[in-house]
């Protein structure tokens, strides 16, 4: 199984040449088991650049893709107008997502393509896209392929996912604001010896001390969960897009002072699982 980075930066796009080195789309994260199946971890500005790709390789015809949305805040869903495949005839696109009272999920995407904001409705896209409004629980894609949600701490609410495919496992964990000291326990469980931990980091310990209840973590949270939890590789993810690329190489170094196996997400880095 292998990741591959798409997106890493939080909140909004960030163009600014002191931060293109890590990268400055918003989230989206593919998952590649061996069998190829498309598994696609939110759908922020960076969902755009994996649908280019895809189209340049000629991989973007008669599929079945899923787009699993940790929440609907507009970084993690802004990119999916423009997601290339899902405007391709015979594309079949399953996107996951939490179930809420007031509003369904397909709703929520529908209104960020309504006419007074974009030119496309949803339902002119091409492919056929259809709504799974998750719980928590386990989904098995196909079979030895399984996909599990949980729900955490953001305003709004969100879920982590956990993919276990072949013995290998990788666990997407952001947008969701956590100290040592208001630690869910199942956080570390549910990451608990997971081969790659993509985990929240867009604020240092200063800047939370201000942006309590904003939904974020430290980069030293990541990695003192990291250590708990037993995983091999922490990625630091979500980065804030007032911190340049030196900043983010600063925190790197800080949270590996804790645990050694921090790295920071980086756009267009891939990772094989079964190399750490």
């Amino acid at each position: 199984m292998k990741v591959r980075f798409w997106g890493v930066r939080g909140s909004i796009p960030t163009p600014w040449k002191e931060a293109m080195d890590v990268g400055g789309n918003t989230s989206c994260v593919q998952v590649i088991p061996s069998t190829d199946t498309l598994i696609i971890l939110d759908a922020g500005t960076g969902i755009r650049l994996l649908g280019n790709e895809m189209v340049r390789n000629k991989r973007a015809q008669n599929l079945t893709g899923h787009v699993f949305l940790s929440h609907t805040h507009w970084d993690h869903i802004q990119g999916f107008p423009f997601f290339s495949p899902a405007f391709i005839a015979n594309n079949h696109f399953k996107v996951y997502g939490a179930s809420k009272a007031e509003e369904r999920l397909e709703d929520v995407l529908k209104g960020q393509m309504n006419y007074q904001y974009f030119p496309v409705q949803l339902d002119q896209m091409g492919a056929r896209i259809d709504f799974i409004e998750l719980q928590e629980e386990t989904i098995e894609l196909e079979p030895g392929l399984r996909i599990s949600s949980c729900a955490f701490n953001h305003p709004g609410g969100v879920y982590g996912f956990r993919i276990e495919h072949e013995g290998h496992s990788v666990v997407y964990a952001t947008d969701m604001e956590y100290t040592l000291e208001s630690l869910d326990p199942r956080l570390v469980e549910f990451a608990k010896g997971c081969d790659l931990f993509i985990y929240d980091s867009q604020y240092t310990p200063d800047e939370l001390q201000s942006k309590t209840g904003w939904g974020h973590s430290t980069h030293t949270a990541a990695a003192q969960i990291a250590a708990m939890a037993g995983v091999k590789r922490l990625m630091l993810y979500h980065h804030d897009p007032l911190h340049s690329d030196q900043m983010l190489i600063q925190m790197e170094s800080e949270a590996q002072a804790i645990f050694p196996e921090s790295h920071l997400a980086r756009e267009s880095l891939e990772i094989d699982l079964s190399t750490l």
